[in-house]
């Protein structure tokens, strides 16, 4: 709109910049006395007596009386000598025909006089006038130049105001026909195939809402053009050019928009981006193809005008409008030859219906390659290209270290898909899942290394279970749960949600089972809660009463009630967490996927979070994975754990088998008062070993000094605390804490691991990044 705007305001300014000086000069009238004297009048600095000379046989009385009543003062003159009768303004020379009927005059005018010569030939054609008994006279007006531009100064004008639309117009796609660049970036389009939209259906609603869009700002724009122009140019041929190429231009250009649209992962500012680049290349054809015009390269222009209607899908439309405007040149000549713009037009109005087809295929093979795995099969996307999936299942070499529970899983996982269907199927099962990025070369070392994201990953989650998925900031977290949602294809390795594979039932059950809560808020800045609710409920097939009645209840368990009517970007952090949790249970899906929903949250917030999620997972139907970094998190909502480190599967178990299991030690946490120099740190150091021999030092912060401490070292626990206060008070320490080993510290320990394996295998560079809970500590 605000590029409409810009257009309007520079046609408007243009018109009333032309009229104002137009009407700035006004016409002169050329009558006698503007040079030359009336009856009465003696002087005048800048006008004169008419000097009259008669070259007749007879009186040229009837002429006197005809000048006199014209108001002109007379001189008669005899003398053919006019210089030496100076300075006068203008003379008549008086001839009479052999027959005596007419008179012939000669008409001497002082050149220094701008419109000299025309007042006398009016006079002399107002003499004739009367010889003819005619009481009429004829009056003559001089009108400046600029207020009679000639044809060509207004072709001029409509032809620049032409090449400005046609570049404005050429920017204002992307600005609402690239919602695809964001949906995507916010993972709005993958909740939206999560919850059952066909592709199909999601560029069907674009296409409703931007068509008319685009469709009604040309309509305007072009009609203000005819507007301003409509007395010169508007002729019923070119008009109708112009309708038939305006609705083949504007699907092609939507269209292809969209297509480019999925540039997003390399384009940041993708709107922006291809604004400009429209409008430069729009800029960058026209001034190409009208300098080659302008220098009567006619055949030069005629190809480049082919070869950018055809092959710049933003063209055709200018070149529509350039063409129709030069059809009034049509007469121009070059070497006996005549240009015709007609013979241009037509490949600008069919270019853009064929383009068309070309932008739908394309799009639908970019939705194929890019736009993911859906739950139900496309009729138009997928019907082709809807095949059995072959999963892939190499050779692996298993680590001699590998964690005996993380190894029961795998061979459960085996068992149940090798095995006969038994009644208690898992509501989600994953098998050997495996992810490498393509290889890259690396910038500093100069070899090349690959991207492992995941490494065969297997586990399942039963019905009515929570499996929490723990790990640092790139251990893949996130990338096995694009992989379960479709987003990303995996490597290698098999998933099974459901009754079965993901993505090839074609049920409308089948779009039920799937919840999902990205880590980023899909959620469309300008719409309100409750629309959002509704939205989502109308693609899950739920019914409006449902809907409102789901929406009542979602509401009072999340505390949402008073804010349903605001828009989401006036929501803060905490709030939209809850509605895109809320989103992912709407529907009552049978497996949920939760990427850090309380990411943000204050711990009040926090703590109303895990009570819904405990609540909405009672149904022994469901099952769900949710990812965290906080341990309180899976302590408080998870059934079982799973640890992720530089994608590898560490261990898996009950929170608190996992307690049991790597809790045999305890751990030391000392606060210095002040920070210590090395030699007290030192001396300190071979206190604590002299009380605990085999202490193992962890990484240590400022004044916190951290040891590990083996099992065996504890005899006794008042023992230990005499001694540590003993310490205390010897050494200018603050306070400390002295616990069992915690889930904590499991995952603190497997961390370290991704560390030290970033540098060495390559795996996705991380920033180790936990929350320290307090539970189980005792501090004095």
């Amino acid at each position: 709109l605000l590029l409409f705007l810009i257009f309007l305001v520079v046609q408007i300014l243009l018109f009333f910049i032309h009229h104002i000086i137009k009407n700035s000069v006004a016409a002169i009238k050329l009558s006698p006395d503007l040079y030359l004297l009336k009856p009465g009048e003696d002087y005048h600095k800048y006008r004169s007596r008419l000097l009259l000379q008669n070259s007749t046989e007879s009186d040229i009385d009837d002429i006197v009386r005809s000048l006199g009543s014209m108001n002109i003062l007379l001189e008669m003159f005899n003398d053919s000598d006019y210089v030496s009768a100076a300075p006068h303004s203008a003379a008549l020379n008086v001839f009479d025909l052999e027959s005596r009927q007419n008179y012939v005059f000669t008409i001497i005018f002082n050149s220094t006089m701008v419109h000299s010569l025309p007042v006398l030939m009016n006079i002399v054609s107002n003499l004739l006038l009367r010889n003819l008994n005619v009481t009429e006279s004829i009056q003559i007006w001089s009108n400046p130049f600029i207020q009679n531009l000639p044809d060509t100064i207004f072709r001029l004008e409509i032809y620049f105001e032409a090449v400005l639309l046609g570049i404005i117009i050429t920017g204002m796609p992307p600005y609402f026909a690239m919602d695809n660049a964001e949906n995507h970036k916010i993972k709005a389009y993958t909740q939206l195939k999560i919850a059952g939209l066909y592709p199909s259906a999601y560029w069907t609603g674009q296409a409703v809402v931007d068509l008319p869009l685009f469709f009604s700002i040309l309509v305007l724009m072009i009609g203000s053009l005819f507007a301003f122009h409509y007395g010169v140019y508007f002729y019923v041929g070119k008009f109708l050019a112009v309708i038939f190429c305006l609705i083949g231009y504007v699907p092609s250009v939507v269209l292809f928009t969209y297509v480019v649209s999925f540039t997003f992962r390399k384009v940041q500012n993708t709107k922006e981006f291809w604004s400009f680049i429209f409008s430069v290349t729009a800029l960058l054809c026209t001034v190409v193809t009208e300098v080659a015009f302008f220098l009567d390269y006619y055949l030069v222009t005629t190809i480049l005008h082919y070869v950018f209607s055809i092959f710049i899908p933003i063209y055709p439309l200018i070149g529509c409008l350039i063409c129709f405007i030069k059809v009034s040149w049509k007469g121009k000549r070059k070497n006996g030859g005549y240009y015709d713009p007609w013979d241009r037009l037509l490949v600008a109005v069919i270019a853009p219906y064929l383009q068309c087809v070309m932008w739908l295929f394309l799009l639908r093979c970019f939705e194929l390659k890019n736009g993911g795995r859906t739950v139900r099969e496309d009729p138009f996307f997928r019907k082709c290209f809807t095949k059995a999936k072959t999963w892939k299942f190499p050779d692996v070499s298993r680590d001699e270290n590998e964690d005996e529970d993380v190894k029961a899983e795998r061979l459960r996982v085996q068992e149940i898909l090798s095995g006969p269907k038994s009644e208690e199927v898992p509501a989600i099962l994953v098998s050997s899942l495996h992810k490498e990025f393509d290889e890259r070369k690396e910038f500093l070392l100069g070899r090349k290394i690959k991207k492992v994201a995941t490494k065969h990953v297997s586990l399942c989650v039963k019905k009515g279970e929570i499996l929490g998925l723990l790990g640092p900031n790139g251990a893949g977290k996130s990338t096995l749960i694009n992989m379960l949602v479709g987003e990303i294809e995996p490597t290698s390795g098999q998933v099974l949600m459901g009754d079965g594979s993901f993505g090839l039932n074609s049920e409308d059950d089948s779009v039920k089972f799937v919840g999902y809560c990205p880590q980023t808020n899909p959620l469309w800045p300008d719409i309100t809660l409750q629309e959002h609710f509704e939205i989502y409920g109308a693609i899950k097939g739920m019914s409006q009463s449902d809907v409102k009645e789901v929406i009542k209840r979602i509401a009072s368990a999340l505390d949402l009630k008073d804010h349903l009517q605001k828009t989401t970007k006036k929501l803060g952090v905490g709030l939209k967490r809850k509605l895109c949790f809320a989103l992912s249970m709407l529907g009552n899906p049978r497996v949920t996927l939760l990427d850090e929903p309380s990411t943000g949250m204050d711990p009040k917030a926090k703590q109303h979070m895990w009570r819904a999620i405990r609540a909405a997972f009672k149904n022994k139907e469901r099952a769900a994975i949710l990812t965290t970094h906080y341990m309180e998190e899976a302590d408080a909502v998870c059934d079982r754990v799973a640890i992720l480190v530089s994608g590898q599967l560490r261990c898996i178990g009950t929170v608190q088998h996992l307690k049991s299991k790597f809790g045999r030690g305890y751990f030391l946490e000392m606060k210095l008062k002040e920070t210590a120099d090395v030699q007290q740190v030192e001396y300190l150091q071979s206190q604590i070993l002299h009380i605990f021999p085999n202490a193992n030092r962890q990484e240590s912060f400022a004044s916190i000094l951290a040891y590990k401490i083996p099992k065996e070292d504890v005899q006794s626990l008042s023992h230990s605390f005499s001694k540590l206060e003993e310490v205390k008070h010897a050494f200018n320490i603050e306070e400390y804490s002295f616990s069992q080993a915690t889930l904590e510290q499991v995952f603190v320990e497997l961390a370290k691991e991704q560390e030290e394996d970033d540098s060495s295998f390559g795996t996705l560079n991380s920033t180790l990044w936990w929350e320290r809970t307090q539970e189980d500590r005792v501090v004095f």
